[in-house]
């Protein structure tokens, strides 16, 4: 699986306007994917106090790795896999980002230790993310999704400010903000990110009938 991984990220391209940002389209095997998505429960699946909301909608839902549900998945061996293998990813996308490091992070943080964290989340059928900022105590994003319905919304948009700023909303206003590049969210495509400060990005709706599964990695 890491092999597969890493050679998918290395022939990526690394698109630099208007942030550092790589698209992978096949991350790991599919017969890997096929198991992966069989063990990845469904919106419906998951419930209790372990389970954290995150719209207002109730359309999202994240399973962080201190509840007892990601516990229990971290034991299957498929699960353990992927999360190992961005472990161990880990260096070879700072490598890949290096050059874009360089350039926007200042020289005195550029070799600061690099702490991973990974959660796991479901969309469901209503889902709506407007364009915003991730946190900004992290050096690189990672959005990787094994499942999604593509044909029907959901689709992610890459957002550039009109004009850049000295202090950049969390959550900007949609009159400073244009559609850079729009992809739809395939299964098995992963999404890297440079965590600069204008790194904006939304979803559109989603209408699909079936879960969106992904995992959120940081560095």
């Amino acid at each position: 699986m890491y092999k597969h991984a890493l050679k998918e990220i290395k022939k990526s391209k690394l698109n630099t306007s208007p942030f550092p940002y790589l698209i992978v389209k096949n991350l790991i095997p599919s017969n890997e994917l096929t198991k992966l998505n069989k063990l990845l429960p469904s919106f419906k699946d998951i419930d209790g106090d372990d389970i954290l909301f995150q719209s207002t909608s109730q359309t999202k839902k994240t399973v962080l790795p201190s509840s007892a549900i990601y516990k229990k998945l971290i034991k299957k061996n498929i699960f353990k896999k992927v999360d190992e293998m961005f472990k161990k990813l880990k260096p070879e996308i700072v490598k890949k980002f290096n050059s874009q490091i360089k350039l926007h992070v200042k020289k005195k943080y550029q070799k600061s230790k690099l702490n991973y964290h990974s959660s796991f989340s479901l969309m469901r059928k209503g889902y709506i993310k407007s364009s915003h900022l991730d946190r900004r105590d992290h050096l690189l994003h990672i959005l990787y999704y094994p499942y999604s319905d593509s044909k029907n919304g959901g689709d992610l948009h890459i957002d550039k400010l009109k004009k850049h700023k000295k202090v950049y909303d969390v959550f900007p206003d949609k009159k400073n903000l244009i559609t850079h590049k729009k992809y739809k969210v395939k299964n098995n495509s992963c999404l890297f990110t440079l965590n600069v400060p204008w790194a904006y990005h939304s979803v559109s709706k989603y209408k699909g009938n079936k879960d969106r599964k992904y995992f959120y990695v940081v560095y």
